[in-house]
């Protein structure tokens, strides 16, 4: 039971729904970018949103993080980031993302990591896109209400931290 607890708890700072941003209206990548790192600033996960900005833009550089299927994983390893986290928002237009499958994106889940953390950033990348493979999945996140949403990812994470 206390590893039960344990890994409850770690999800819930890898997760909570403060951690959801609804639904953003951007242009472009650069939006969806500087709009995570603004709101990983406020909920203290960072305290320098422009080096979380060239994080993700370096990491999109090596490849993209388009899942495909209209899904985005953008993530980074990055010294500016305290503490492990997970952010979801999706997207009131489809963006462009050179995306796998060339098809924009209209469903970002974003993966924040410590420099240094690898196996916490491999393990976070892993449990999420094996469920993005399952297409009820992805439908609760595009339809889904923020609860429905945030049970559904906490779910994921939880499952991944067993």
């Amino acid at each position: 039971m206390f590893a039960a607890l344990e890994r409850q708890k770690t999800v819930m700072t890898l997760f909570s729904k403060d951690h959801i941003l609804g639904t953003l209206d951007v242009a472009n990548q650069s939006e969806v970018f500087k709009v995570l790192a603004e709101h990983a600033q406020q909920l203290g996960i960072t305290n320098n949103v422009q080096a979380i900005v060239s994080d993700y833009i370096e990491r999109e550089d090596e490849s993209s993080t388009g899942f495909g299927g209209g899904l985005a994983i953008p993530h980074a390893k990055s010294t500016s980031v305290f503490n492990a986290a997970v952010l979801f928002a999706k997207l009131k237009k489809p963006i462009n993302w050179v995306a796998i499958d060339d098809k924009p994106v209209d469903t970002v889940i974003s993966l924040l990591v410590p420099q240094g953390e690898n196996a916490t950033h491999l393990k976070l990348l892993s449990s999420l896109s094996r469920k993005l493979v399952h297409e009820e999945f992805v439908q609760v996140l595009r339809d889904g209400s923020m609860d429905e949403v945030f049970e559904l990812i906490t779910n994921a994470l939880t499952d991944s931290e067993a």
